[in-house]
């Protein structure tokens, strides 16, 4: 009986381990998420940029809390884009749309990953509680027939 409730003990601490493990993993796919979904912003931005035939296009510059201020685009032929560690530099639109698509796909490439990683965990925690589950189970109709 004891052995059976250690049993249960060590399961129960596996399982809340395991289910650490896939909330921190679900947290970091959230971020993923967010950070493909800016690049892939980005990217769209640039596109459009691309097609506008105005030489000196206008555009509203967002300076926070939904304000904007007019502006004119000077260089519509390049972007300043950043490439880490506090660091830009600057790039003919289609080399910073290949850029961008370059980051989207290592971006895909860790959510893919992660939601691997997330799904074997998640596996895992439902083995974990069928064993539980049958345990209990046997534990019961331990008692059940000691009466």
């Amino acid at each position: 009986m004891a052995q059976v409730n250690e049993q249960l003990e060590r399961l129960a601490y596996e399982y809340q381990l395991l289910q650490a493990q896939a909330q921190l993993l679900a947290q970091n796919l959230e971020l993923l998420t967010l950070g493909r979904n800016e690049f892939q912003a980005v990217k769209e931005t640039l596109e459009g940029l691309k097609k506008v035939e105005d030489e000196r296009p206008e555009i509203l510059v967002p300076i926070g809390a939904g304000s904007f201020l007019s502006g004119v685009i000077v260089d519509k032929n390049h972007a300043i884009v950043s490439v880490g560690a506090g660091y830009a530099i600057e790039k003919s639109l289609d080399d910073a749309i290949a850029y961008l698509e370059a980051r989207i796909k290592e971006y895909e490439d860790a959510i893919a990953r992660t939601q691997e990683g997330l799904r074997k965990l998640e596996a895992q925690l439902g083995e974990l509680a069928q064993k539980a589950q049958q345990l209990q189970q046997r534990q019961a109709m331990g008692f059940s027939v000691k009466k």
